[in-house]
């Protein structure tokens, strides 16, 4: 998957995922975002139907806002992991 970044800053970052890339993986990127303390705003826009590379933007209140996006990945790989354990219970 690509990440074009296209602003960076101390406290901000704006990037494209991905070519045809649909609103799934921001969506939910987003989510997890606004539920970290140090985020301030997060959210993602899709420029044009025809454009499909969905931009998320990211807004720290303090820190590297790469860091933080690290930390949000960390949580839903981590709520994956367990969904996966949950769904493998269900084969017995």
């Amino acid at each position: 998957m690509e990440i074009n970044v296209l602003k960076k800053g101390k406290k901000e970052i704006e990037f494209e995922i991905g070519r045809g890339q649909d609103s799934t993986l921001a969506e939910v990127l987003v989510f997890k975002l606004n539920q970290i303390p140090d985020v301030e705003f997060a959210a993602y826009k899709i420029e044009h139907p025809l454009v499909k590379e969905p931009r998320i933007y990211v807004k720290t209140k303090k820190g590297d806002p790469v860091k933080v996006i690290e930390k949000a990945l960390e949580g839903l790989k981590k709520e994956v992991a367990d969904f996966r354990t949950q769904v493998s219970k269900l084969k017995a």
